[in-house]
């Protein structure tokens, strides 16, 4: 993919990968101010009642939000009183990332939002450009923080490769449009320069291998679970005769666990807007060996 590095704004801005401009950040006394005023806009926001005036509100928060997150108090301010406002950090404090969404009339939703590294002696943010609609095979792409795949991310996950390679597993929800629904298990690391890349082959032994990030697509009018939790699951199952039962040997892990997805009919396969969560039958990937390895069919302990 042809990487463009430059995103422009109606200003005199001029986003590089990573910005790291001191000076902005300076309209604002404190970072208080600053949140009061990211504030002020989002309730403009939620009052708009049309896509034209909702973009341009956005636009002015968007660039709100970039100053004040120059500000190298926002690295630990938490920014409370922003709900819609989505922030998660990873366990390291490496960095922290600021999301959020925009529906639109239509039922389509874009995504927003900034990736900042924390605790640098410069201020250093990256803005996450959603570039979803454009990807033609997202699940094999690696991507930049200008060809972002838009979603909102829950959990963070921090792992290593074999060679000792850091990097971060983000489960995350994306609503695409009023039919279609997403999980998404994304992956981040970093470069030599600290620049983050999105999607990494870990994934060795589901679809073949080739998947960077996983992507699940599903009814918007259901619902599917994926999470990051200690199962206990079985590992062996033997037909105990005396008993007319299985004794079964378990082991607790922790492991991403997901509801498998099917369609309502056979004939169906492929069309997404029909599939829903197969029951109460669950898949997962285990952490081994620095990549994540697929389980089918596991019989967990407890309903997730």
């Amino acid at each position: 993919m042809q990487v463009n590095y430059f995103l422009s704004f109606h200003v005199i801005l001029v986003l590089l990968p990573g910005i790291n401009n001191p000076v902005d950040g300076q309209g604002f006394q404190n970072i208080k101010q600053a949140e009061d005023s990211l504030a002020a806009i989002l309730k403009t926001l939620n009052q708009a009642s049309d896509d034209s005036s909702r973009n341009v509100i956005n636009h002015n928060f968007y660039e709100t939000l970039f100053n004040a997150l120059m500000l190298p108090a926002a690295d630990n301010f938490t920014f409370e009183s922003l709900k819609t406002l989505i922030k998660i950090s990873s366990d390291d404090n490496k960095f922290r990332i600021f999301h959020w969404n925009l529906p639109a009339r239509d039922g389509r939703t874009r995504y927003f939002g900034f990736l900042k590294l924390l605790h640098r002696d410069t201020p250093t943010v990256f803005p996450l450009r959603d570039f979803s609609d454009s990807i033609a095979s997202p699940e094999t792409a690696i991507l930049d923080h200008q060809h972002w795949f838009g979603a909102l991310y829950y959990t963070v996950i921090s792992g290593k490769t074999l060679p000792g390679k850091k990097y971060y597993t983000l489960l995350g929800w994306s609503g695409s449009n009023s039919t279609i629904t997403k999980k998404i298990i994304e992956i981040i690391s970093f470069d030599d320069h600290d620049n983050p890349q999105f999607g990494l082959p870990v994934f060795p032994n589901y679809e073949g291998g080739t998947m960077n990030r996983i992507i699940f697509r599903y009814s918007a009018s259901t619902s599917m679970s994926l999470k990051y939790e200690e199962q206990t699951i079985a590992t062996e199952k033997k037909w105990n005769p005396k008993k007319r039962d299985f004794d079964i040997k378990a082991k607790s892990a922790l492991m991403i666990v997901f509801d498998r997805l099917v369609p309502l009919d056979p004939q169906l396969e492929g069309q997404y807007q029909y599939y829903v969560a197969a029951g109460d039958i669950s898949d997962a990937f285990q952490a081994v060996n620095g990549s994540w390895n697929f389980i089918k069919g596991i019989e967990t302990r407890n309903k997730h």
